[in-house]
């Protein structure tokens, strides 16, 4: 199924490229401003100009593309049908969150040597539930739907951990045992942070909350997470 959604996205992504070119050609307006994009773009390579004609050229060279681009139909259709996709995808997933559970094992020489850990996706579900991973910070990057990461069968180092979770739209949530220190760093366009029994309202800012044990706790996280729409859940097991 995931397989059969990136292949949709691709091919998707490919006609509105094909589509997007092939109106150009039969718009000469289009075609033009795209073409004196890409002159500009050429004429801040050149060696004989100076710093801020170079960077007076390429701004304008990348302005002329983008606003061709957007002024194709072919790339409005595109964008209506990807919103759609995207609204269809948040509902279908509403009720299937993202589910991370970790746990551990004793750290081993990192010399030449490639882990594969999570593996980010913008769309679609990931369980990892029985595999064993030498712990490390986490940095984890989600599109449309609702996160969870679940610490209680992890053991931390001693010291400080750090996660970090970037997401569009949804809900994150983490289950975090209680002998752990936290200090929470959040920021959203607009959400809510539930944490301790209370619920703070964020539009367009960040928060920073530590836990009572934060500074006596032997093992405490550093969690970093940023939303644009959506709210922070944190549970205390």
């Amino acid at each position: 199924m995931k397989k059969m959604e990136s292949s949709v996205v691709f091919v998707f992504l490919i006609a509105i490229i094909v589509g997007v070119g092939l109106e150009m050609l039969f718009q000469w307006e289009l075609l033009i401003l795209f073409a004196l994009g890409i002159f500009f773009l050429f004429t801040s390579r050149k060696a004989s100009a100076t710093k801020k004609s170079a960077r007076n050229s390429l701004f304008i060279g990348i302005v002329f593309i983008i606003i061709a681009v957007l002024l194709t139909t072919t790339f409005k259709v595109g964008l209506v049908v990807a919103g759609i996709y995207a609204i269809i995808h948040y509902i279908s997933r509403k009720r299937a969150p993202q589910l991370l559970m970790l746990k551990v094992r004793e750290p081993e020489s990192k010399m030449d040597r490639t882990d594969k850990f999570i593996r980010n996706q913008w769309f679609g579900n990931q369980r990892i539930l029985d595999l064993v991973y030498e712990w490390d910070d986490i940095n984890i990057q989600t599109g449309i739907g609702d996160t969870i990461l679940d610490l209680g069968n992890t053991v931390l180092p001693t010291g400080e951990s750090v996660i970090m979770i970037r997401s569009v739209s949804g809900k994150i949530r983490l289950l975090v045992p209680f002998d752990i220190g936290i200090c929470i760093e959040h920021s959203a366009i607009f959400g809510n942070i539930q944490y301790d029994k209370e619920t703070t309202s964020i539009q367009n800012n960040s928060i920073k909350v530590y836990s009572d044990n934060y500074e006596s706790s032997a093992r405490k996280v550093k969690i970093m997470t940023s939303v644009i729409f959506g709210d922070l859940e944190v549970i205390r097991l």
